[in-house]
């Protein structure tokens, strides 16, 4: 599979919970030299919101300005392309969910930058992922009655999705596969179309964060089946995950991180790591995750590295088992 040599030894940067070093004498920042952060998307997501909470938390601890700026597009493509094409000192990052490096180059055959070897991936951030939801006309409260009620109604059940090539249609097509149930796929420009509908009624189930999910759930509207991922989620203790309920292949939680340039020197990567580490510790920017039902991730920089090429692997292969093509 796809294996990629780690430029840097980077053993010696601990977690993100770990005692932060001096960064006086350190190669970043340059003194008065602003620090970008590129947001994929346009102002306003969960996305956004995050990377700008994180970047007014880095300002305090670097002593320079730190920017976001939205470069929507491509989904997220425009920004990633930027980026790869950057100086590689510390100064151009940006700020994604993990879909960017990890799902579009499966799925999109605009995608022109290399998830792998155009960055260097510095911290990850979060932890989301999805919950499988119903509409309330479904009459099923948990998944082994939803999976009998989806075999006796072959092609009546509709499952939203927020883009074709999404996390929403991916695990909408390995959930028909795993399960046998004839869906029908009705893709949206974006999530908040697809839950209106949802809500409405027109389409039955779809893939949905949890933050709109638990939301609705609470005043009935919605139903919450489970989650995805390997191990409950922080905020939602109550939810078992799809696993537990017997339905493997729904183990890939979604995350946003930090990245920036390829070959980024060691000397600008752990004064880096280190702003974001003490950055992403402070109660401003971890009561925020708990507002958008994040978990906070502590974890070192190669582990995150890690992270990326193995969900980059694993989505690989869910998208040629859904039999999703590149569009």
């Amino acid at each position: 599979m796809f294996r990629r040599q780690f430029l840097l030894n980077l053993s010696a940067l601990g977690t993100l919970g770990a005692a932060v070093p001096a960064l006086a004498a350190a190669a970043f920042p340059r003194p008065g030299k602003p620090v970008r952060i590129l947001v994929g998307f346009a102002a306003g997501g969960p996305t956004d919101t995050q990377a700008r909470a994180l970047a007014q938390e880095m300002a305090k601890v670097l002593g320079v300005p730190v920017i976001v700026e939205n470069k929507p597009g491509a989904s997220g493509g425009i920004a990633a392309v930027e980026v790869a094409r950057s100086e590689p000192d510390g100064h151009t990052l940006m700020y994604i969910s993990d879909g960017v490096v990890t799902q579009n180059p499966h799925t999109l055959r605009s995608v022109t930058y290399d998830p792998i070897k155009d960055f260097t991936p510095v911290a990850q951030l979060t932890a989301g992922g999805v919950v499988l939801v119903l509409h309330p006309s479904v009459p099923a409260t948990n998944l082994e009655e939803f999976i009998a009620y989806g075999k006796s109604h072959p092609g009546q059940l509709a499952y939203a999705s927020f883009g074709v090539g999404t996390i929403s249609h991916i695990y909408g097509e390995v959930l028909r596969k795993r399960t046998g149930i004839d869906l029908v796929h009705v893709p949206y420009k974006g999530s908040s179309d697809a839950l209106k509908d949802l809500l409405a009624g027109r389409v039955q189930m779809m893939f949905d964060s949890p933050s709109t999910a638990m939301q609705y759930a609470r005043d009935g509207r919605l139903r919450i089946l489970g989650s995805a991922g390997e191990k409950r989620r922080g905020l939602m203790p109550n939810t078992p995950t799809l696993l537990e309920l017997g339905l493997s292949g729904f183990e890939i939680r979604g995350w946003n991180g930090l990245f920036a340039p390829a070959k980024l020197p060691t000397d600008v990567l752990q004064p880096l790591y280190a702003a974001v580490a003490q950055a992403s510790r402070t109660p401003a920017f971890r009561q925020l995750l708990s507002q958008l039902a994040f978990d906070p991730v502590d974890q070192s920089q190669a582990e995150f590295e890690k992270v990326v090429v193995r969900d980059y692997e694993r989505w690989g292969v869910y998208v040629k088992e859904a039999g999703i093509q590149p569009e």
